[in-house]
């Protein structure tokens, strides 16, 4: 049997499939391309920030309005003031009721009691000479038993108002109760609280999202008057799979990644991680990753420059991803 020629020879055919395929791995290599199956994925999903509703715990006629939707808000900033007129008028009440009652009896006051208290002790003085007068004409059958009884009833009479008079002035001379001056103070206190509320600020920095009012609008107690962002903290909750949760710790540096910024990472910290497994979170979307059992993390955000916003979809990158 006849060998093949070295024409005939298939090797010739492989060398261009050889070649170009050296020349496709030495590409990829050099773009670091991974198969599909092993790129890096990250958890996904969309910034949230916390949200404060305020309102007044006691209502009233909407007077002033001093922001509008979208400002930017500091603390204690004032957002809505409320008629207050009558509350002001109490408090100028309860203000000059505590003032009096702290300043207690005037010292003319305490002059007619001491004078009142002096005037009765004479008359007691003048009533027991009476009396013993009365005692030595009724040893001499000189007067009746009637009016030496008469004598004695009148300084007992006034011993006791003696003793009357003298407490009220021992009275002027203490002053005020200390329990009607703390009295005073609680119900000025609870106007001042009431009047607090007739102002409706924010509670820390913030961006005014909702107004729910306007001039003129009567307000039941507790009635929402505006939905504020507190910007100040953004938080990211994606759910990672459980086999990646033992590298993952709270307080942990992670990296966010914005579909808006791209080629920028902005800090962040894990500040959560859920307690019990989930099947099927809301970012989750194939088959394959469905029936995997995933974790929430909670990661929080620094947001300096005011660039991120709720809503925003992003993907985060653990330290050790």
């Amino acid at each position: 049997m006849s060998r093949p020629s070295v024409s005939s020879c298939p090797v010739k055919s492989f060398a261009p499939k050889l070649l170009a395929a050296a020349l496709l791995s030495t590409l990829l290599a050099a773009c670091d391309w991974k198969p599909f199956a092993q790129r890096e994925t990250l958890p996904s999903g969309t910034i949230e920030t916390d949200e404060a509703h305020v309102a007044s715990r006691y209502g009233g006629r909407v007077e002033k309005i001093f922001a509008q939707e979208g400002d930017s808000l500091a603390t204690g900033q004032s957002i809505v003031q409320l008629d207050a007129a009558e509350l002001r008028a109490r408090r100028e009440q309860m203000a000059a009721l505590l003032a009096e009652l702290e300043a207690g009896p005037r010292k003319e006051e305490i002059a007619a009691a001491k004078a009142d208290w002096e005037a009765i002790s004479a008359e007691l003085e003048l009533a027991h000479a009476d009396r013993k007068r009365s005692d030595e004409l009724l040893a001499r059958k000189t007067i009746s038993e009637t009016e030496h009884d008469r004598a004695v009833s009148r300084a007992n009479a006034l011993e006791k108002n003696v003793a009357a008079a003298k407490a009220r002035h021992d009275l002027l001379l203490a002053g005020t109760r200390p329990e009607r001056l703390a009295q005073a103070r609680a119900q000025l206190a609870e106007t001042d609280a009431q009047l607090r509320e007739m102002t409706i600020a924010a509670p820390t920095n913030c961006v005014l999202e909702v107004l729910s009012v306007k001039p003129g609008d009567v307000l039941a107690p507790n009635r929402e008057v505006a939905t504020l962002l507190l910007t100040n903290h953004l938080w990211v909750r994606v759910f990672v799979p459980q086999s990646a949760l033992g590298a993952i710790k709270l307080g942990d540096a992670a990296g966010v990644r914005a579909d808006a910024f791209p080629g920028r990472e902005f800090a962040g910290a894990v500040e959560q991680i859920g307690r019990a497994a989930e099947f099927t979170p809301r970012n989750v979307q194939t088959a394959a990753e469905r029936i995997q059992q995933v974790f929430a993390v909670k990661v929080r955000m620094e947001n300096p420059d005011g660039q991120l916003r709720a809503g925003m979809s992003v993907e985060v990158k653990f330290k050790d991803q």
